[in-house]
């Protein structure tokens, strides 16, 4: 430490001249009264676990005494010079070595200071004055050396290592936080604040169940993972949080339980990682498989039976004219079999439309992708839509935004995934309604396009099987509509999902990248 960095502590403190001799004059009464003092000041601190652990050897307690003795009469001198200066950066080094926490040390100078205030009063019974003077030169030491032994602690590797973990926790991908022995949060990483919406100021001292889904707390949630705690020290499991704004959110959940130096719990520690992204791409790779799976089985299928439905075609076309022949004959009653024919008729062609639906989604080709203009495809499609938007009593309203940059696409097939959405949209309106399409660009990099319906809407669990293959809230539907359109999305590098509310309406909202090249200026 400089000269002028000690010159500017005594000016801060205001320790001056009048302040040593007030000290110096206190030195009699010190050699008199020390002992004691001492003595006193060890018994109390006998009685915290925390400073009695490191006082186990009668030894060392006498040989710190001695010490803290030479240090109260070295106050007295008055002399705070460079030697007093790095003695007192050597003892807060010392501290720090034996691994006592700053408070204890910190709160020490208080008890020193309350145990020779009194002596100090009596001592100067007959000049008050004096006596405050001298208490308050007193108080000025003792928040010097106290300022100078929390310097060499902050300046010691445990403070270095201790900021460096502190560090490696809240710069960490993960969601880390402790909770005290009441599952009250006292701490909380930036990580925490951006998964679930709490900054720290807003979420610290409250309780946990704020994080925890209400059916999960009914389940005993917290007890079952305290009985873990109590059983092996640690948890681990993958589990559902909500956010700030009630998002629930999948996690991979471990906690593990705090100590004190005793060996006393006295908290735990929480570390949760979002794994709803893992969960999507596992979920994207069990459908690509069973897409792969279903298309094989299709092809296969549908190349046996449309051959032989084609025979049936033409079989009960020949019946039917051998019926109209002999229609023409006196007394000839063919009016039920022509009925039987029409009701066989319908059957067969819509086995066969499903049938083509399966080759459809077998022989999807590899997309084509070319540079186009996703409001002109929009625009051209639903031009040629307009008719059965008539028929239907659907009202088409569109928004299709004229910034919307090119991207790259094959125009057949991203048409038909857009013409799957179109039709379920009225189908779900069987007695009219309103279909909304828009467009959207958010640069730099998405081009939203929504297709929304006002028809009966979906519930959650009918939402979550909506891209299954074979599923279909649809009577005589063949579930393969919503996975092929799913389907051509990935395959254009985009997403697509739902929203719906029974009796409300349903939307799909599918977002792709613009071109490559595209300038946003």
């Amino acid at each position: 430490m400089t000269s002028s960095d000690r010159a500017h502590r005594l000016q801060f403190l205001n320790l001056s001249a009048n302040d040593a001799e007030a000290l110096r004059a206190l030195r009699p009464l010190f050699e008199q009264r020390l002992d004691e003092v001492v003595d006193a000041f060890y018994a109390h601190l006998l009685a915290f676990p925390e400073t009695a652990q490191l006082l186990a050897d009668r030894t060392t307690v006498e040989r710190l005494k001695r010490l803290q003795r030479e240090y109260l009469l070295r106050i007295t001198d008055g002399c705070f010079d460079e030697h007093y200066f790095e003695e007192r950066l050597r003892i807060g080094r010392t501290h720090e070595r034996v691994g006592l926490s700053p408070k204890w040390y910190l709160l020490a100078y208080h008890q020193f200071f309350q145990l020779l205030c009194p002596l100090i009063e009596k001592f100067y019974e007959r000049n008050a004055a004096q006596g405050r003077r001298a208490m308050l030169a007193l108080h000025k030491v003792f928040m010097l050396d106290a300022s100078l032994a929390m310097e060499a602690y902050i300046a010691s590797d445990r403070y270095r290592h201790l900021q460096q973990l502190e560090s490696i926790v809240n710069d960490s991908a993960d969601a880390i936080f402790s909770l005290d022995a009441d599952h009250r949060v006292r701490t909380w990483n930036r990580a925490a604040e951006r998964l679930f919406g709490w900054t720290a100021m807003e979420i610290l001292g409250q309780h946990v169940s704020v994080l925890i889904p209400p059916e999960l707390l009914h389940t005993g949630e917290l007890m079952r993972i305290d009985e873990a705690l109590r059983r092996h020290n640690h948890y681990q499991a993958q589990t559902v949080r909500l956010t700030k704004d009630g998002r629930r959110i999948p996690v991979e959940l471990t906690v593990s339980l705090m100590r004190d130096p005793q060996g006393q719990i006295i908290g735990r520690s929480v570390i949760l990682r979002d794994i709803g992204e893992r969960q999507r791409l596992e979920e994207a790779r069990l459908q690509a498989e069973r897409l792969a799976t279903i298309g094989a089985m299709s092809a296969k299928l549908a190349h046996e039976i449309r051959n032989p439905l084609s025979s049936v075609l033409l079989n009960l076309e020949l019946v039917r004219d051998e019926l109209n022949t002999l229609a023409r004959q006196p007394g000839a009653e063919v009016a039920e079999c022509h009925a039987l024919l029409k009701s066989i008729d319908a059957e067969v062609r819509r086995i066969q439309r499903v049938t083509e639906d399966y080759l459809q989604f077998a022989r999807l080709p590899k997309a084509r992708r070319e540079r186009i203009h996703l409001n002109e495809l929009l625009a051209q499609g639903l031009s040629f839509l307009q008719s059965l938007f008539d028929a239907t009593g659907v009202e088409l309203q569109t928004d299709l935004d004229p910034r919307l940059p090119p991207i790259h696409a094959d125009e057949n097939q991203l048409w038909q995934a857009i013409l799957n959405l179109i039709r379920n949209a009225i189908e779900a309106m069987p007695s009219g309604g309103t279909l909304t399409i828009t467009t959207q660009f958010a640069p730099p990099d998405t081009v939203r396009l929504t297709i929304r319906d006002t028809g009966k809407g979906m519930t959650e669990a009918e939402q979550r099987k909506i891209f299954r293959p074979f599923y279909s809230t649809k009577a005589g539907g063949t579930g393969l509509g919503l996975p092929l359109t799913q389907q051509i999305i990935s395959e254009h590098e985009g997403r697509i999902r739902c929203e719906s509310t029974p009796g409300v309406g349903t939307t799909f909202f599918i977002e792709l990248k613009p071109a490559a090249e595209t300038n946003y200026g």
